[in-house]
């Protein structure tokens, strides 16, 4: 995505999950059956719907992790200088069929001259 590139703004979680998936996929799974996101020994670790746990495929794009890691207020993300922030939902939907409160963002990174 380059920087002229159109993106979006009203993007839903959907559209957010195919960036997420494509750019930063997971070891099983996707990003879509997330109910939660968590830090351990500095490694992101998702945790899905039916209870599994994984990682990403590449787990040097993982760069860091706001608040608590048992509960990230934040995960920033990074790929080919295009970084990405998570916003976690604080709490696992009960009902499985309801979407995970997630929020995302799309970052780019700008070189100091």
């Amino acid at each position: 995505m380059g920087m002229n590139q159109h993106f979006r703004t009203n993007a839903n979680w959907d559209q957010a999950v195919s960036l997420l998936d494509h750019s930063f996929p997971l070891a099983q799974g996707s990003h879509s059956t997330a109910t939660a996101y968590l830090v351990y020994f500095d490694h992101l670790l998702v945790i899905q719907a039916d209870g599994t746990t994984c990682g990403l495929i590449k787990p040097s794009q993982f760069v860091s992790a706001g608040g608590h890691e048992e509960s990230p207020r934040s995960i920033l993300l990074e790929h080919k200088g295009i970084q990405v922030e998570i916003e976690p939902a604080q709490h696992c939907a009960c009902d499985r069929r309801e979407q995970p409160g997630h929020r995302m963002q799309l970052l780019t990174q700008i070189d100091a001259v």
